[in-house]
């Protein structure tokens, strides 16, 4: 026999309607139902100053401090960037058609013997591999962008 709600003991019920009260009671006491009648902009005065209040008015600390009362280190923004905030792999070969023209010139690289064609293989191969990476990115961010927008 499939359990549906008309099949539930009668202390599931009881059980819920013991809950229900209880939530009842704390929004009464709380007086949760008047909450949406308290602004955003209630201050609470105190008559006892914050230590960052002193600061402030001593002018010891910068007046925007976003999360410290130091400044990071330098090239700490470069460090802690997204390996998917870029769309290239290597942006120091250039665009596109930069990282092609490159692929023609080393192509187009006379070699005379078998250990420049096999420098020149494995730089082609690196090329590759880049390419593949890229595309690999490209992919990885457009499905970051699909899951955002949903």
């Amino acid at each position: 026999m499939a359990t549906t709600i008309d099949n539930y003991d009668l202390n599931v019920y009881n059980l819920y309607a013991l809950r229900t009260k209880l939530v009842e009671d704390i929004n009464r006491q709380y007086r949760l139902d008047q909450a949406a009648a308290v602004t955003t902009h209630t201050v609470v005065p105190t008559f006892q100053p914050l230590l960052t209040e002193i600061d402030l008015l001593l002018g010891v600390v910068p007046f925007i401090n976003p999360w410290a009362y130091f400044f990071p280190p330098k090239k700490f923004r470069n460090a802690r960037r997204s390996s998917f905030a870029f769309w290239r792999i290597a942006p120091s070969l250039g665009t596109f058609d930069e990282q092609e023209e490159l692929e023609e010139l080393i192509e187009n690289i006379p070699v005379s013997n078998s250990e420049e064609k096999r420098e020149k293989h494995a730089i082609q191969a690196c090329l590759k591999e880049v390419d593949k990476l890229n595309s690999m990115l490209r992919f990885i961010t457009g499905r970051i962008g699909q899951f955002l927008q949903g």
